[in-house]
């Protein structure tokens, strides 16, 4: 949808592999899913990664989702793509849609933050002052948009899927609501997590420790560029029985 965007994904999650790490791995005729999909990048790289996985992607923007289903399509991935925001209830919600930095978008959007943020993120990144500016003003004017809610255990059921090999988790300060629409029947169903996690008044210790409760392995480290802020990845692989 905007080309430095894509390319801060493409960078992310191609070059650098972010989601292919302590542990993580895909195996022939795996299952993904992938919440908070966006345009599809992460969904494509695990279709590169393993032609044969199946892939059940989640994104509540329309635009995004449009992008997410061209993705498909165009490059053949086996799966489906649907427009719904994976929460701990059903329903329907309000995510606040940034049209220039779509990847921001979500329940809780703070645009102030979010600008500071990418400025913090831009700089380290060594583009000048200048550049910074023009890629951060005006960029977090957002929409409202009423979206549909589902829980990860109905989709679980709906997709009929028997086990999660990968859950890849990004969706912006909602990601324990995630994890809390997995009923307990069904977590022994997930393998491997993934997740940005926003440490805010302790998230991060809460989505580790409920990971760890139900028999992971985890591993958090953040990106150099986004020290000093509240973003973090862990890295959760079921222990051996």
């Amino acid at each position: 949808m905007n080309d430095g965007e894509t390319a801060l994904l493409y960078r992310d999650i191609f070059t650098e592999r972010c989601y292919i790490q302590h542990g993580i791995a895909l195996a022939p005729g795996d299952t993904v899913f992938d919440v908070g999909a966006n345009i599809g990048m992460s969904t494509l790289f695990f279709h590169l990664e393993r032609p044969d996985v199946t892939v059940h992607a989640f994104e509540p923007a329309p635009t995004p989702h449009a992008a997410l289903i061209a993705n498909f399509a165009g490059f053949g991935v086996k799966g489906t793509a649907t427009r719904c925001a994976l929460s701990d209830h059903s329903g329907t919600g309000i995510i606040c849609y940034y049209p220039d930095s779509s990847v921001m978008s979500g329940f809780h959007a703070d645009p102030a933050a979010e600008s500071a943020l990418m400025r913090n993120f831009l700089t380290r990144s060594g583009l000048d002052p200048e550049d910074v500016e023009d890629m951060v003003s005006g960029r977090h004017d957002f929409q409202s948009i009423e979206c549909p809610m589902r829980t990860l255990s109905e989709m679980i059921i709906e997709r009929g899927v028997t086990s999660i090999d990968l859950l890849k988790v990004d969706v912006e300060k909602s990601e324990l609501e995630v994890l809390r629409g997995l009923a307990d029947e069904d977590w022994p169903k997930i393998r491997q997590v993934v997740a940005e996690v926003h440490n805010i008044d302790g998230a991060l210790d809460t989505f580790t420790s409920l990971l760890q409760g139900h028999g992971f392995t985890v591993a958090v480290e953040q990106d150099a560029l986004l020290s000093g802020t509240e973003i973090y990845e862990a890295f959760a692989v079921r222990q051996e029985a």
